[in-house]
């Protein structure tokens, strides 16, 4: 098996890639980008365009990559967590704000807007938000 992915742009394969999953995170029992069998990884060409990386374990589908704007990358990281991860490779990145983004302050004081609440369901979590949370991104810490 190849540790090479092809990267398209415009439904064409402009590049190969090494293979990563940058954008995995342990979820208790399997790395993951959030979903069963899938991966997510990133790199720069060097032309100077990102590329975020598709990984599969599922039978039939393939490995592969994509060319994305420098606010879709910010976005995935942000989405699994792993914006600082990101901005340690490409500190450029901390430019882009995510929509709706607090300044930070000189105190960088931590604000919670919502709570949640956990509770055991199965192997794993149930996590109860307000209404107005739903369909929406929530990042949580766990204190």
């Amino acid at each position: 098996m190849s540790d090479r992915v092809p990267v398209y742009e415009d439904g064409r394969v402009i590049a190969r890639v090494k293979y990563n999953k940058k954008l995995d995170c342990w979820d208790g029992h399997n790395w993951t980008c959030g979903s069963t069998g899938r991966h997510l990884g990133y790199t720069r060409l060097r032309s100077g365009k990102y590329v975020l990386i598709h990984g599969t374990q599922w039978q039939g589908e393939r490995n592969h990559a994509e060319v994305v704007s420098p606010e879709r990358l910010v976005q995935e990281a942000a989405r699994v967590g792993r914006l600082d991860e990101l901005y340690e490779d490409f500190p450029e990145l901390r430019e882009i704000k995510l929509p709706d983004e607090e300044e930070d302050t000189e105190r960088k004081e931590k604000r919670i807007i919502n709570r949640a609440v956990a509770t055991a369901f199965g192997n794993g979590a149930h996590i109860t938000v307000p209404k107005g949370l739903i369909g929406r991104t929530v990042v949580y810490y766990v204190e």
